[in-house]
């Protein structure tokens, strides 16, 4: 009994707003996602809202300690991924590089989000170094989002056009071939007429 009675201190929450409560309710659209036998899409949604509730508690969780290192939370970018889970196993078939590519910009609003939140949601301008600060780390993120983009638009690029792609013949230091259809081109020199 006293085992009993220890785990379940540990599952109770310690506030209305604590991860350990998004994480039972989590589990409660769960099992009443598995007792509904009759309806597969009203199954399909309510995993899919268990889902979603569970990624609520990680990201909550994960915005304490030991997550946080120094004073940044890794909570953004852990919710951030765990929400581009469930975005690719919505899109996979039809958008399938839709999730990686929207890591990054949900991480952004993610943290700005925080950001609203740790200010008590104040509608007010945010002291310089702080926008500097924010603007810096949305900046980041979609540099990050342009660089996924590359990789995978050359990713599909370079099976196209196999002349990009290196071979050992063209690392080679004499490999440079001119084309003979053009004709040397001096400024100097003058044709005659």
């Amino acid at each position: 009994m006293k085992k009993l009675i220890a785990i379940l201190n540990i599952i109770k929450p310690a506030h209305p707003l604590d991860w350990r409560t998004f994480i039972l309710i989590s589990i409660i659209v769960w099992v009443a996602s598995i007792l509904v036998f009759n309806n597969e899409d009203t199954r399909n949604n309510l995993a899919l809202l268990s889902l979603l509730i569970l990624t609520i508690a990680i990201g909550i969780r994960t915005n304490e300690p030991p997550f946080i290192i120094g004073k940044i939370s890794l909570s953004p970018w852990i919710t951030s991924f765990l929400l581009c889970l469930i975005i690719y196993q919505k899109t996979e078939i039809t958008r399938p590089n839709f999730a990686l590519k929207s890591w990054p910009i949900i991480a952004a609003c993610l943290i700005f989000i925080l950001e609203f939140i740790k200010d008590k949601f104040k509608i007010q301008s945010p002291p310089p170094l702080v926008r500097i600060g924010f603007i810096i780390i949305f900046l980041i993120h979609i540099n990050i989002y342009c660089w996924i983009e590359f990789s995978l638009r050359v990713k599909n690029w370079s099976p196209r056009d196999r002349e990009i792609i290196p071979t050992p013949k063209t690392l080679q230091p004499d490999s440079a071939t001119i084309n003979p259809e053009f004709k040397p081109y001096s400024f100097l020199e003058i044709e005659p007429e």
